[in-house]
């Protein structure tokens, strides 16, 4: 599988950011990169190719692409777009009062994360004048990225921030029904991550979801691939491997902190999950 590298792409080493614009898009193979890509279709149509998976695309059609994940493209038809390739890492760091928007955690972690869970019903699609407005932001991206004098990574960085809060308000303001259901489901998977040492009452996330209790773990299922009991284990496990791994506390400490009451129990599911007994986990891992 081809391998796109930053060095092929960023013009100019001192930016994280660069804009290329695709105005005749055509099949394209399965490939990776090492960069995050955040594509905007500009018009046409075409399949937009996973791993798992291949889902319809047409103009104002949004969707990121997490570095080293496998895409490509097929069936194209007229297909333009622009690809906003940006270095998470190299980055000064989203505000936490954007990465707390629910649009932005929709468009930039669930919908990348579900994707292929829903088969791309939670993707975002601008109406043209919001499209319009979006690429007047990258048009002025691009432009400043390919006239760089010093000190303009700060204003790179600003207009890479306000193209995202746009999209991240746009989210919420043109969701499809499939977007919808994202977004409220992902109130529910936050209140999980945050809350995940105490007690989950699964009416109480349907509350948040503004959903009945059916209708709620139907959405999420189809959201996640799984149920909200298995996607709240899941997380406390998670939370327990850290803690056998890197803290100093005992494993009965280590099971009470990521949320389980009950030692044997988690002593269950950590063997059926893992394959060994928790203690077993953290020998090998520090090995």
């Amino acid at each position: 599988m081809q391998r796109l590298r930053v060095a092929d792409f960023f013009r100019v080493p001192e930016l994280p950011v660069a804009v290329l614009a695709m105005p005749a898009q055509g099949v394209m193979a399965l490939h990776r990169h090492e960069f995050a890509e955040l594509t905007i279709i500009t018009g046409g149509s075409a399949l937009h190719v996973t791993g798992q998976g291949r889902y319809p695309l047409a103009a104002g059609d949004v969707f990121y692409v997490p570095p080293e994940q496998p895409h490509g493209y097929a069936e194209t038809r007229g297909l333009s777009l622009v690809n906003v390739l940006f270095l998470p890492g190299r980055m000064a760091g989203t505000a936490e009062e954007v990465r707390r928007m629910a649009g932005w955690q929709a468009l930039f972690e669930s919908e990348p994360r579900y994707r292929d869970a829903q088969g791309f019903a939670g993707h975002l699609r601008l109406p043209p004048e919001e499209l319009e407005r979006v690429m007047a932001l990258v048009r002025e991206l691009d432009a400043e990225t390919r006239a760089y004098v010093k000190g303009g990574g700060v204003l790179v960085e600003a207009l890479f921030t306000q193209a995202v809060v746009r999209l991240a308000r746009s989210y919420g303001a043109h969701a499809s029904p499939g977007g919808r259901r994202l977004l409220a489901v992902q109130k529910t998977i936050r209140h999980i991550e945050e809350k995940y040492a105490e007690t989950v009452e699964l009416n109480v996330l349907a509350k948040k979801a503004g959903m009945s209790l059916s209708t709620f773990k139907r959405a999420f299922k189809a959201v996640t691939g799984t149920s909200p009991i298995d996607y709240l284990l899941q997380t406390r496990l998670a939370r327990a491997c850290h803690l056998l791994r890197d803290g100093d506390r005992s494993v009965t400490e280590s099971a009470l902190a990521a949320g389980f009451g009950d030692g044997n129990y988690f002593a269950r599911q950590f063997r059926r999950r893992m394959g060994c007994t928790p203690r077993e986990w953290r020998t090998r891992e520090a090995g």
